[in-house]
């Protein structure tokens, strides 16, 4: 199992942990994920999984859904929900769900090994969908004529179960992708895709160290692959430069990360490396969402991972480049959620 650390340069993590020499650091995204085989996809199971995840009825008070965090129409995170979900005690910020299939853990400090596996926390957590137990999950779906019927056709076992309704969440999420990026058409030949500035601010990104840890076809560190298990997180430390400015502007000591999930003091701020893809479309940025500028996120890393210096001319080269990570967004259309009888399921 490989559990990184700190990566010192591109050429390192290539001695040590690359066994075979054909790994590219730039890479496209690939038509399809990884598929588990405990869960493999079906048309039935994926039109379930988007239904369970736009109704608030998997909500103990029927008040969020999946997408109230991760919103579709959007950049599939949470454009600042917590900020304005104040009330449910949400303290770090929503990735987006845009290309999770191709991710090897899940959260900022990757505790949930699969994305059933979070699936299930969300709907239990006090602080998000609150669900009071699997009794009360179970028996408010099968009161659904329309539920009872999906999950028929979409499992072989036939039931309503915590197990058919976090494979049907994480079936959907599957796919959630945004491929054909002006940097994908770059990377497979096209060399018209980007211009100049996002050339030099490409350059950038590799010569100020920045693909040490952003790198691979989610821009997250390895994929799901021969390098990587899926299970196994890609950690990084942040902030490594101790002492700037940004500590205390921006409350980076405040979260100590992957120590909460382990107590090994050696984890302290250490975070699972976040996808890179789309970008320019998931502000706000870091793991507490406190920096709205993808400028100034680029400015924030320099200074606390390498103090470089870097101009402002190179920032702006920088996201320019950043810019052509966003993909092309496959349109979302709400599904129609089937009807309770006669009352509503909700209490208050």
């Amino acid at each position: 199992m490989f559990n990184f650390r700190k990566v010192l340069s591109v050429g390192l993590f290539f001695l040590i942990v690359t066994p075979i020499n054909a790994f590219e650091y730039l890479q496209p995204l690939p038509d399809q994920p990884i598929f588990p085989k405990n869960n493999p996809q079906t048309a039935q199971k994926i039109a379930l999984g988007k239904q369970l995840f736009f109704d608030k009825r998997l909500s103990l008070n029927g008040d969020v859904n999946c997408n109230s965090c991760h919103n579709l129409a959007a950049g599939g995170d949470d454009d600042g929900a917590v900020f304005h979900m104040r009330n449910r005690n949400i303290k770090r910020s929503a990735p987006s769900l845009w290309n999770v299939a191709h991710l090897s853990t899940y959260f900022w400090d990757a505790r949930a090994k699969s994305l059933e596996a979070q699936a299930e926390e969300h709907l239990f957590d006090p602080n998000i969908m609150n669900m009071a137990n699997a009794d009360l999950l179970n028996s408010r779906l099968t009161a659904i004529p329309g539920y009872r019927t999906a999950f028929k056709q979409a499992f072989t076992d036939q039931q309503i179960s915590v197990k058919n309704v976090t494979h049907a969440l994480a079936a959907f999420q599957r796919t959630l992708v945004a491929p054909d990026s002006r940097f994908d058409q770059y990377i497979k030949g096209k060399k018209s895709a980007l211009n100049e500035k996002e050339k030099r601010g490409l350059a950038l990104f590799k010569d100020k160290g920045c693909l040490s840890c952003h790198f691979g076809r989610n821009f997250a560190g390895p994929a799901p692959g021969p390098a990587l298990k899926m299970g196994d997180a890609f950690y990084e430390l942040m902030p490594t430069i101790r002492g700037s400015i940004y500590e205390d502007k921006y409350n980076f000591l405040d979260d100590l990360g992957l120590f909460h999930v382990t107590l090994d003091p050696e984890h302290k701020l250490m975070w699972k490396v976040p996808s890179l893809r789309n970008v320019a479309d998931t502000a706000p940025y870091f793991h507490n969402g406190v920096v709205n500028d993808l400028h100034e996120a680029v400015r924030v890393m320099d200074r606390v991972q390498f103090n470089y210096g870097t101009s402002e001319e190179e920032v702006d080269d920088i996201v320019a480049f950043l810019k052509t990570l966003t993909g092309v967004y496959p349109a979302i259309t709400l599904p129609r959620l089937p009807e309770t009888e006669g009352s509503s399921l909700i209490t208050h």
